[in-house]
């Protein structure tokens, strides 16, 4: 199955289905060999998937763009789309880039330990609490 995404321009709406081949993808996140990647879009190519995937973009009135082509565009309104697909939002990114500091947490007061070990202070046996004799 070719791998289509299809988004709007942010300014004047207009569609793009935009076709990423298997080669591309695999080479720029390794998700597969290159030799998978040429495998897998002969494949689609052969079976008429991207024929298929074409014809139903433009009939639905969107633009067609192979993303292995081309990797920006101007639209027609003047604004500049960028097709690379790690810059897409819906794309995971690293934990790196996503950790963010955190704000607003309220500080709790910090509480001392008791003291363990050779130098804590020891209680002495005339300290202890009475106990009770039915225990």
């Amino acid at each position: 199955m070719a791998l289509v995404f299809t988004f709007p321009c942010g300014r004047c709406g207009k569609k793009y289905s935009i076709y990423y081949p298997k080669t591309f993808i695999y080479s720029v996140y390794g998700t597969g060999t290159p030799a998978q990647g040429q495998r897998e879009d002969a494949e689609e190519q052969a079976s008429g998937a991207i024929d298929a995937a074409r014809q139903h973009a433009e009939t639905s009135g969107n633009v067609w763009i192979d993303a292995s082509q081309v990797s920006k565009i101007t639209c027609t309104c003047g604004k500049n789309l960028d097709l690379n697909i790690a810059n897409h939002p819906r794309v995971p990114q690293r934990k790196a880039q996503s950790a963010v500091r955190q704000t607003g947490v309220i500080a709790f007061p910090t509480v001392r330990k008791a003291e363990h070990g050779p130098a804590a202070a020891t209680t002495p046996a005339s300290e202890e609490p009475p106990r009770r004799r039915d225990a």
